[in-house]
């Protein structure tokens, strides 16, 4: 019954964790990794967020600890691995427990803009490009930000300006 791991709700973070900032001035949706830690002032620096003073100087932007998430931690410390043993120890993993996991798991995979790397990699290895096409038929587009419309009129090579309306009518036509 061991579907997985259970991960520590939170943890310190360490130099060569990737995170993700969620929050504030750098917030983006793809994961980079921590460049250093600074612990005296209790920031941390992740590589390719800089910024240049007015002499040209480029520095590495402080960010708060609490703004990021670790999305691939370090885990070749062995206290870290202990830290993970003991939560997983702790659990016992019933079916209700398992379906409770799976719920969530799918819960955050709906809140994340879009599959994970992995997972899309599986998928259109196992099911091919032909299953794609008639997705793509079914798709509610009322339910898509405007974002996700423009996306899918640019890979149909058709224009993104206009409206939320105007871009789903065109899409509805695209496909039709």
């Amino acid at each position: 019954m061991g579907r997985g791991f259970m991960y520590p709700r939170s943890m310190a973070v360490r130099k060569g964790d990737r995170v993700m900032i969620v929050r504030g001035e750098g917030k983006s949706k793809s994961a980079t990794r921590i460049a250093k830690v600074d612990r005296k002032a209790r920031k941390i620096y992740v590589e390719g967020f800089t910024y240049f003073k007015s002499d040209g100087t480029e520095l590495q932007r402080p960010i708060d600890a609490s703004n990021v998430v670790i999305i691939n931690p370090d885990w070749s410390d062995m206290k870290r691995r202990k830290l993970l043993t003991r939560v997983n120890e702790s659990v016992e993993w019933t079916e209700e427990v398992i379906s409770e996991f799976e719920a969530a798991e799918d819960e955050y995979e709906a809140e994340t803009v879009g599959p994970i790397e992995e997972e899309s990699e599986e998928e259109t290895s196992e099911e091919g490009t032909e299953t794609e096409e008639p997705e793509a038929k079914d798709v509610d587009y009322d339910s898509m930000t405007v974002p996700q419309l423009k996306d899918a009129l640019k890979e149909k090579g058709l224009p993104v300006g206009g409206k939320k309306a105007e871009l789903i009518d065109r899409l509805k036509g695209g496909t039709e």
